[in-house]
């Protein structure tokens, strides 16, 4: 990285907080200024990301530095991919084949070292016809659902995962989605449509497959966009500005396009493209149109979100503005909350 573009890293920092050093890929031999951060932003990072990832990606010490709070950030993130791994190589030993999603197939694609990201579960799409098979399968080797604690108090609304899977001792988190992602994506990008372009990659002993490069954007987009560009999606964006950044060349932007609107996602994925846009990230392979950022204030205020790394939790009059004016299409919106009323009369447990 040359000296003009650090001292234009920086100075677009002021407006866009850390996520210019946070989205860029460090090249070997960079010389950064590690930027001066304030210890409740830095801890607040560290909420969002892990504080393996968060000092890897400011100041290049993640996998090095001795303190505690790392070193215990990294063995985590060890000991969760570890698992997903196994179950997921599990399967395919037994002859079922699982994609893996989100965390697990980012970290093993995109990643420097496996061990940066963190990982709250395995989450592992599965054919509808393999289904009741690795159901029984995961039974059979200590697995089972459980009843984990719903997101709102209309219960599990989501049409595209189980009941996650966990062991006796909880020390196992698999989520098995039957869609790649919630109504309405699948109308676009369905579990055969993914199966069908996966690809295998290495990963620990074995292979495990993923998304191709233009499923797993728009999945990572949905499913930021699902979560209302919240604290939970900081982690989303890294993996995106890589995937762009390492893979970009290789996404299929009129197949891209083409699901997008087939999915009723064509709002949400722009808006999420232009959140990256915006903050830093390398977008020079995505098309003008498709990083457009939108008019109104609701779009800034997501931007602002993310510079200021969340400082205050969104209320729930907050977050339903942010889903029918920027993450989801005015009827998908109505869908939702309709269900969700539903299910304050009636609470839904969830498939299992």
């Amino acid at each position: 990285m040359t000296g003009s573009a650090t001292a234009s890293m920086t100075a677009s920092m002021t407006a866009s907080g850390p996520w210019p050093l946070l989205l860029a890929e460090r090249q070997i031999g960079d010389q950064v200024d590690p930027p001066a951060m304030a210890p409740d932003l830095l801890a607040r990072l560290d909420g969002l990301i892990g504080p393996a990832l968060a000092r890897h990606l400011l100041y290049d010490s993640g996998l090095t530095l001795a303190d505690s709070a790392v070193t215990q950030s990294r063995l985590l993130n060890r000991f969760r991919r570890a698992d997903g791994l196994h179950w997921a190589q599990h399967a395919a030993a037994h002859g079922i084949k699982v994609v893996c999603l989100k965390g697990l197939a980012a970290t093993h694609l995109l990643y420097s070292n496996v061990d940066l990201r963190t990982m709250s579960d395995a989450d592992l799409l599965v054919a509808a016809a393999d289904q009741d098979r690795l159901v029984a399968l995961y039974r059979s080797a200590g697995l089972d659902f459980y009843q984990a604690e719903p997101r709102g108090p209309w219960g599990h609304i989501s049409d595209a995962s189980m009941l996650p899977l966990t062991g006796a001792d909880g020390a196992s988190n698999v989520d098995l989605h039957i869609h790649p992602d919630a109504w309405p994506l699948h109308l676009g990008l369905s579990s055969r449509d993914v199966f069908a372009a996966a690809r295998a990659i290495a990963a620990g002993d074995g292979q495990i497959l993923i998304p191709c490069s233009t499923h797993m954007l728009l999945l990572t987009a949905s499913h930021a966009a699902r979560d209302l560009f919240g604290p939970s999606t900081a982690k989303s964006l890294i993996d995106a500005a890589l995937l762009l950044r390492q893979e970009g060349g290789a996404v299929d932007w009129r197949e891209f396009e083409d699901r997008l609107q087939a999915g009723r996602v064509g709002k949400p994925v722009r808006a999420f493209l232009a959140i990256l846009d915006r903050l830093g990230a390398d977008t020079q392979a995505v098309p003008r149109a498709l990083k457009r950022a939108p008019a109104g204030a609701e779009f800034e205020r997501a931007v602002r979100d993310y510079a200021t790394l969340f400082p205050v939790d969104a209320s729930a009059l907050a977050k339903a503005r942010r889903e029918l004016l920027l993450c989801a299409e005015p009827s998908v919106a109505l869908r939702r909350n309709l269900r969700r009323l539903l299910g304050l009369l009636r609470p839904r447990r969830g498939p299992v």
